[in-house]
């Protein structure tokens, strides 16, 4: 990784940036013990709810807002976390780490491999960070969205995260 790209990585999210851990292997065939996954239509929904938080995030970014990302995408007990361990529990903590992060870069969220049960999910994915300093290059981070089902709409209890990325499928 390069120095501006860590120093970048540091300053989006205050974290201390260490060396991306080798992808996993995808493993297609379910093993002993797999968790139930929710029908098709539960997991069409899914993905129509969150893939529309997703696009919301990503523009709310491109505005530099803060308040749309915090009260729209995460529950009020969220808690996020990176590769340093130090834990951010709550809207207003989310809110007060957003309100710096949002006018660092503009993002894209792809997703990667996703579980959907009755009424919890969570998805990974690579969380493209593109530098609205155009001197410094994108990254990405590995990131694991938990989302919870609360009265027939998804929303996320937090995420963790690491700078990396997964390959690209096939």
């Amino acid at each position: 990784m390069s120095k501006s790209v860590a120093l970048l990585a540091s300053a989006l999210l205050g974290l201390s940036v260490l060396p991306a851990s080798p992808a996993l292997a995808a493993d297609p065939a379910p093993a002993v013990g797999d968790l139930p996954s929710a029908g098709g239509a539960a997991v069409a929904e899914f993905r129509r709810q969150v893939d529309a938080l997703y696009r919301m995030k990503e523009a709310a970014f491109a505005r530099d807002d803060a308040d749309t990302i915090v009260d729209r995408f995460y529950t009020r007990d969220a808690i996020t976390f990176g590769p340093e361990g130090k834990p951010v529990i709550g809207r207003e903590a989310f809110r007060d780490e957003y309100r710096n992060v949002v006018k660092i870069a503009n993002v894209k969220v792809e997703p990667v491999a996703t579980h959907v049960g009755t009424d919890a999910a969570w998805e990974w994915v690579n969380f493209r960070a593109f530098p609205k300093d155009k001197t410094q290059k994108p990254f990405t981070f590995i990131m694991l969205f938990v989302f919870a089902k609360k009265d027939g709409h998804w929303i996320s209890g937090g995420d963790a995260y690491t700078v990396g990325e997964f390959p690209k499928a096939g």
